[in-house]
């Protein structure tokens, strides 16, 4: 997929408009235990830099161009994997929308794999600043957890995926924002694969804490062994979820 992805990228884009594309992300780290990804639900991260805004523009904010990679994505990984046991899930980040905003950090170098051009941009890090965003962002999880009975009311079977997907970009960064606060180098925190982050949360006294954050991913492996039948086991990663967000966010306004 990742390779399909750069392939489609640089066929719709002037290599000369492309800075560098690069993969992230948990997909991108080691995997050491199930937790580490989970089809289906896991993202396979993939951030685009280019050279000037107006190529963004140009290129990835018209729908004609949009759908002509998406296509191009969608060919390329059909001819190399025939008969996929599930099709990744990309997560195409463009990076220039993401440096110019004041309260990003790029992600330690070590996690990031420089797929085409130029190497990812360094990153410096304000550990107090680290831990006021983590807290501020751990914190803000109460208004999801405040709308989420409706959104989760009226889906059946598989359509809870939908609800599981939108969540994990929000307990996937809740273990290491949480490490962070807690005194964890951030750039040490950002560098775990989920397998250690329990660990670490294991060691800082936050067990409960550690164990909801693995059943999430747990509850969906069981859920796509089932092909999407099990519709017990969405519910139980949605409980899980809850507890990781109202965990997090406890422990962090409990530092603060």
């Amino acid at each position: 997929m990742v390779a399909s992805i750069v392939e489609a990228l640089l066929r719709q884009i002037p290599s000369s408009e492309v800075a560098g594309i690069y993969f992230k992300g948990s997909a991108q780290k080691r995997w050491d235990s199930p937790v580490d990804y989970v089809p289906e639900v896991s993202d396979v991260d993939i951030h685009v830099l280019l050279r000037d805004d107006e190529h963004v523009a140009r290129r990835l904010g018209e729908i004609e161009s949009a759908l002509a990679i998406q296509s191009q994505i969608e060919a390329g990984y059909r001819s190399k994997v025939v008969s996929p046991v599930h099709t990744p899930r990309p997560q195409l980040v463009v990076l220039n929308h993401l440096l110019a905003d004041p309260e990003y950090s790029p992600s330690p170098r070590e996690t990031v794999t420089t797929l085409y051009g130029d190497d990812y941009p360094d990153a410096s890090y304000d550990e107090s600043r680290e831990r006021e965003l983590a807290r501020a962002r751990l914190l803000s999880c109460s208004d999801v957890l405040e709308h989420l009975p409706l959104r989760v009311v009226d889906k059946p079977g598989r359509h809870l995926l939908v609800v599981l997907r939108d969540l994990t970009w929000r307990v996937s960064p809740a273990g290491p924002r949480l490490l962070s606060i807690l005194g964890v180098p951030s750039p040490q925190a950002w560098s775990l694969n989920r397998t250690q982050v329990i660990s670490a949360l294991e060691e800082m006294e936050q067990r409960d804490l550690a164990k909801a954050y693995a059943d999430f991913y747990l509850s969906g492996w069981a859920y796509f062994l089932s092909d999407f039948q099990d519709s017990a086991a969405p519910r139980a990663a949605l409980g899980a979820a809850i507890e990781v967000l109202r965990r997090s966010a406890a422990a962090a306004a409990e530092a603060s």
